[in-house]
């Protein structure tokens, strides 16, 4: 039996309806944890790198010449983040920046270089203060949460500085670029991630406090993106329409829930 004219009317011009969120996603630094001069801090952390290789092995590079090799490399690290959107392992890094120096470094040697590094960065960052109970009270709503950062680190490193933090054992999944051959913005991340959490990208939210990279990325995949702004946001490019805003990550849980409303 046809549907009388007024409901065929009403169906053909409903507004489709998105699911229900099932997943929140974060970025690491800027949206969990805050390091307050990150690009300044950049040298101080390779010459601690340095100091880290040169009591264990003989390396022909002085001091004068090993930090600027590295800052170099990094930067070159991060152009081709940006213009490509590649991603590539932590050893990859530290053996351009042999390279530049002319030299080729051993495993042995990366690893020290690597270890430095960590050290150099190891309680650097402050966790936003309302990260934790954030996180616990959207896993208490049924939420699956995943951690979603681009970084040249190895994992272990970030999950060591998870641990110091009190965020470990909080995420069902934890992805990192450098173990995998994108980065954000690039979807194969997001939708890596939402596989990862076993659910579509459409029933994701990502939250970061980078437009390009956390929410246009996001969206791009199908998610919805939340832009938290520290209350110092990044700017974003023209048209930048994220989903939701926030300036504090205590402001989450009740956003989420208003969708469902």
């Amino acid at each position: 039996m046809a549907l009388p004219a007024s409901q065929n009317f009403c169906l053909v011009n409903a507004l489709p309806t998105r699911p229900s969120i099932r997943a929140v996603i974060f970025d690491l630094g800027g949206t969990l944890l805050d390091w307050a001069d990150w690009e300044g801090e950049v040298p101080q952390r390779w010459h601690r790198a340095y100091d880290a290789l040169v009591t264990v092995s003989a390396v022909a590079a002085t001091r004068e010449q090993f930090v600027p090799a590295m800052v170099d490399a990094e930067a070159a690290y991060w152009a081709r983040v940006a213009r490509d959107y590649w991603s590539g392992p932590p050893s990859g890094l530290i053996a351009d920046g042999f390279r530049r120096l002319g030299m080729r470094a051993s495993e042995a040697e990366l690893l020290l270089v690597l270890d430095g590094y960590a050290r150099a960065v190891d309680r650097t960052a402050v966790v936003f203060p309302d990260a934790r109970k954030t996180l616990e009270a959207l896993r208490s709503d049924g939420y699956r949460l995943g951690l979603l950062s681009n970084t040249w680190w190895a994992a272990e490193w970030h999950n060591a500085d998870l641990a110091t933090h009190g965020l470990a054992g909080l995420f069902d999944e934890i992805v990192y670029s450098s173990d995998l051959p994108h980065a954000k913005p690039h979807r194969y991340a997001f939708e890596w991630t939402s596989a990862r959490l076993g659910v579509d990208p459409g029933e994701c939210v990502m939250v970061g406090d980078w437009p390009e990279y956390d929410i246009i990325g996001a969206q791009a995949a199908g998610m919805r993106g939340i832009w938290k702004t520290n209350g110092r946001p990044r700017p974003g490019p023209s048209g930048f329409a994220p989903d939701g805003v926030i300036a504090q990550l205590a402001e989450l849980p009740a956003l989420i829930q208003s969708w469902s409303q």
